[in-house]
């Protein structure tokens, strides 16, 4: 039983473990009865605190606190849990151009976390002076692995957060700040590459991009080589980024690439789902460079509107979409097998218009990959289509798909619902259904517990259609 709940809302639940916790499944109980259980590991390590009263040469401990984030980042080994508390900001430069530079190692048994104290605002990185708030810098033999980031405001000139290095494995962004508003260049303001099983879950990503960003500056941008990825409930909102979610695996040699070069291959196992994701100039997601045929590539739950905004990049047109499957290769094999993409919803996406504006982009590298839609709602303003003037539409199957706002669903797939939704309020950008949708319990049988908003799926006869599953309780 916790008593300590900073944080309770619809989609998140932050709360405060008690002294003498053990491990066990973490259960919340309602009005409406438990929820299913979460496994919770007491791990071995210390509990070491900062404030702006300690010192450096401290112990560390509640009442003895240390002083700075960078000291604690250098001090804390495998097993460890280093709490800020309130008022606790790094806004100089640590090493490598940020404000925190990390080159220690936790294990897969035993990560470092670096926490806000609940209820504490806590700064990490600066957008005028700073390069990157925290990041985990290129040098050769850093390998800074199993870290868990959580409840911090990060700022940075060009990246937030970046992870780098010679590969950051097991990292876990849960619940951060993330804004770069000074930010420009081939990168983003969260950026990862070699970086693998990440999560990056329940993130706020906003304001982020000068006026005029390059095409190839992204809100949140998963690159070179990095697999096994998700990337969950996040908020990335009303950026001037290109981009809001980028899957591209860049070769780090370009742009002199030979026949033995080793990076930029194609990404896998990335899964993304339950993301509120508007307000970007280009497309919403991106799996620029993907092979399903070696760990799946799925988006679901996904809600995504007013991208592909325009205007178009200073360096020349991008793509304006909600959802976009190029097809492109970089290095090593095309990508074959299936993207699933489903259960999302989409509305008002590529007004900007022209050829590479829609909901839906598949052009046609690659023809081993596939783009499957199925259960999805999509909504355009008239005159937008809903595939991309470039799409081929022989590389995308589906059903059960609904359509509206520029006319019937495309002809290549079956089982269209050609039908006005019946969102509850979409001046307000409310897309649960009211009663009497036709996208309720008319979605292809598919194997989701639940839906954007928590609710478990299905309730009636069968899975609805969209983001949200149609409840009246």
């Amino acid at each position: 039983t916790v008593g300590v709940y900073p944080l309770w809302s619809q989609r998140k639940i932050t709360f405060q473990v008690p002294r003498g916790a053990t491990s066990g499944d973490i259960v919340v109980h309602t009005a409406n009865g438990a929820s299913n259980g979460l496994a919770f590991t007491v791990q071995p390590g210390h509990i070491f605190f900062v404030a702006n009263t300690g010192r450096d040469d401290a112990s560390g401990s509640f009442d003895d606190p240390w002083r700075t984030l960078p000291h604690a980042v250098e001090a804390v080994g495998p097993g460890d849990v280093v709490y800020a508390l309130d008022g606790v900001s790094a806004t100089s430069e640590h090493l490598n151009e940020a404000a925190l530079s990390i080159e220690a190692e936790g294990t897969v048994e035993g990560p470092i976390a670096l926490l806000a104290y609940p209820g504490a605002s806590v700064t990490v990185g600066s957008p005028q002076n700073l390069q990157y708030g925290l990041r985990v810098a290129p040098p050769i033999g850093v390998h800074a692995s199993y870290w868990v980031i959580g409840g911090i405001r990060f700022r940075g000139r060009t990246s937030a957060v970046e992870l780098g290095g010679d590969g950051a494995v097991g990292w876990r962004i849960v619940g951060n700040d993330i804004s770069c508003p000074n930010g420009d260049g081939p990168t983003g303001c969260f950026a990862a590459s070699f970086a693998t099983h990440a999560r990056f879950l329940g993130n706020e990503v906003h304001d982020t991009g000068v006026q005029g960003a390059s095409k190839q500056y992204h809100a949140v941008y998963f690159t070179t080589d990095s697999n096994h990825i998700e990337v969950g409930w996040n908020h990335i909102h009303d950026n001037r980024t290109c981009r809001a979610l980028q899957f591209h695996s860049s070769p780090l040699c370009l742009p002199d690439c030979g026949p033995t070069d080793t990076t930029g291959f194609n990404q896998f196992d990335l899964i993304v789902h339950d993301n509120l994701i508007h307000g970007d100039a280009c497309d919403g997601i991106n799996f620029a460079t993907v092979d399903p045929s070696r760990g799946p590539v799925e988006a679901f739950n996904n809600i995504i509107y007013e991208v592909g905004r325009g205007p178009d990049p200073p360096d020349g047109l991008a793509n304006y979409a909600g959802i976009s499957v190029p097809g492109y290769l970089n290095n090593g094999p095309e990508g074959a097998g299936r993207v699933e993409v489903y259960n999302n919803t989409l509305y008002d996406c590529g007004s900007v218009g022209g050829p590479t504006a829609g909901a839906i982009a598949r052009t046609d590298y690659s023809p081993g990959l596939t783009l499957r839609l199925r259960n999805n709602i999509i909504v355009q303003p008239s005159g937008i289509p809903y595939f991309t003037e470039e799409t081929d539409a022989a590389l995308v199957e589906g059903q059960n798909n609904l359509w509206f706002g520029a006319g019937d669903g495309p002809s290549t797939l079956t089982a269209n619902v050609n039908a006005d939704p019946g969102f509850q309020d979409t001046g307000l950008f409310d897309f649960s259904l009211t009663a009497g949708s036709p996208a309720v319990d008319a979605g292809a049988e598919m194997e989701l517990a639940w839906d954007f908003a928590g609710a478990s799926r299905p309730r009636g006869s069968g899975i609805d259609l969209g983001a949200f599953e149609f409840h009246d309780d």
